[in-house]
């Protein structure tokens, strides 16, 4: 979550309020917030239950650990009933938005997100298959290329550049790209170089100023991005 959406739960249910929170979706801000104010309108149980989320395959679940023996049958009964509706709920509510949706997968979206995130695997899957000679055969999350979208321009264009400059000096499988990743914003490209001659210093030269180019300019849009500038995407 957001950290305003995390302060929000945290500041109307502090009372409640577990760190499992600030993982889930933005789009089920509100579920959670339903969740929490049930739990209030059980009464004062608050040195009595912790309160712990976490998102499944098949939907959100709440898991509550009281001390079972200050419940009534009511409080009981109040609390399954809710969190029945939490996770029922979880599986029809879009995570990006909170708009109905539907499961794709073990993810939730609507009708809009769920375009958006098939054109954006497809984009991702179209650049894999042009440039996969640049990756080792055996990446695994190594290679993400599932980049923000002021990055995606940049990151291609680079990968294009190098594979083609690569495939002109006759060496690929030599220069092999073994990181592409975002990590707190900010995008790590590495390249490993196998069995190069001294006359192809000039090509590992090459490859290693475009990558430093390429996150270099991947922090300027990031910055634009993060700011909101015109040049941003």
């Amino acid at each position: 979550m957001t950290p305003d959406n995390i302060d929000r739960i945290r500041t109307m249910h502090r009372a409640y309020y577990h760190h499992s929170i600030d993982g889930l979706p933005d789009g089920w801000t509100q579920l959670v917030m339903d969740f929490l104010h049930a739990m209030d309108g059980i009464g004062d149980l608050t040195d009595s239950v912790s309160i712990r989320f976490e998102r499944c395959p098949d939907g959100l679940r709440a898991f509550v650990f009281p001390e079972m023996s200050r419940w009534h049958p009511e409080q009981m009964l109040t609390l399954r009933i809710a969190q029945r509706e939490l996770y029922g709920l979880s599986q029809q509510t879009c995570e990006i938005c909170g708009n109905p949706g539907a499961m794709e997968g073990n993810r939730v979206f609507c009708i809009g997100h769920a375009g958006g995130v098939a054109t954006k695997a497809a984009r991702e899957q179209a650049l894999y298959d042009e440039v996969h000679l640049l990756f080792p055969k055996v990446h695994g999350k190594a290679i993400d290329l599932n980049v923000p979208d002021h990055l995606f321009h940049l990151l291609s264009t680079t990968l294009r550049a190098i594979l083609k400059l690569v495939d002109n000096e006759d060496a690929i499988g030599k220069v092999l790209i073994t990181r592409v990743e975002v990590d707190d914003e900010a995008l790590y490209v590495r390249a490993r170089f196998i069995d190069l001659e001294a006359t192809d210093m000039y090509l590992q030269m090459s490859v290693n100023e475009m990558i430093a180019d390429l996150e270099a300019l991947s922090d300027v849009a990031t910055r634009k991005h993060r700011e909101g500038g015109s040049n941003a995407s």
